[in-house]
């Protein structure tokens, strides 16, 4: 599990097996880092939440936007995930 970017109180991440997925998204948990709340969004060709485990309605517009927002942000992280070059963890407060 790589974490790629810090928002707010949402981890973005990537799994290692994610590598088989053909289309590019990402998964969301809180803080906690414990898993119970976890939701997956795909970026293509659009972002579209996959499922959603534990988060409420409000806390998913906020993920969305925050995904907007951030949008290149993320994209670069997990291309260089996926490249095999060394990622370091983002953090920014929004």
């Amino acid at each position: 599990m790589g974490k790629l970017l810090i928002l707010s109180k949402y981890v973005f991440l990537v799994f290692s097996a994610d590598i088989n997925e053909k289309r590019k998204h990402i998964h969301i948990t809180d803080k906690k880092g414990n898993l119970e709340k976890l939701c997956k969004y795909w970026f293509e060709p659009e972002i579209v939440l996959e499922y959603n485990y534990g988060f409420n309605e409000k806390e998913l517009n906020k993920i969305k936007k925050l995904i907007k927002d951030n949008f290149v942000t993320i994209n670069d992280q997990l291309d260089k995930f996926f490249s095999g070059k060394p990622v370091k963890s983002i953090k920014k407060d929004q």
